[in-house]
C-alpha cells in the first residue's frame, strides 16, 4: 500500500477510535449520573442531588446547554488522549 493510504487509512482509524469512545465516555457520563439519586438513597447522603441540582442550572435553558456542551467536550478531550496514549502503547508493544 503506497505511503499517502496508509496514512489515510491511520487518519481514518484514529478518527472512528476517537468517535466511538467519545460516544460510550458520553454514554457512560450520562448513565452515572442517571445512578446518582440511587447512590443517594443507598449512602444516605445528599452529594448526588446537590450535583445533579448544580448541573441542571435552576431549569434554563441557557446554562443547561452549556453544560451539556462542556461535558461533551470533557468526553472528547478524553477521547483523543486515550487515543494518543493507545496508539503510543500500540506503537511500543513487542511484536
Amino acid at each position: 500500500m503506497p505511503e499517502s493510504q496508509t496514512g489515510l487509512a491511520h487518519t481514518v482509524l484514529k478518527t472512528l477510535a476517537t468517535v466511538a469512545i467519545t460516544v460510550v465516555l458520553i454514554v457512560f457520563v450520562r448513565e452515572g449520573l442517571a445512578l446518582l439519586p440511587e447512590l443517594d438513597a443507598v449512602m444516605g447522603g445528599q452529594a448526588g442531588t446537590h450535583l445533579l441540582q448544580l448541573l441542571a442550572g435552576d431549569g434554563q435553558a441557557r446554562t443547561q446547554n452549556a453544560v451539556s456542551i462542556g461535558l461533551m467536550l470533557g468526553c472528547f478531550i478524553l477521547a483523543v488522549l486515550l487515543v494518543q496514549v493507545l496508539e503510543k502503547w500500540w506503537r511500543r508493544r513487542p511484536r
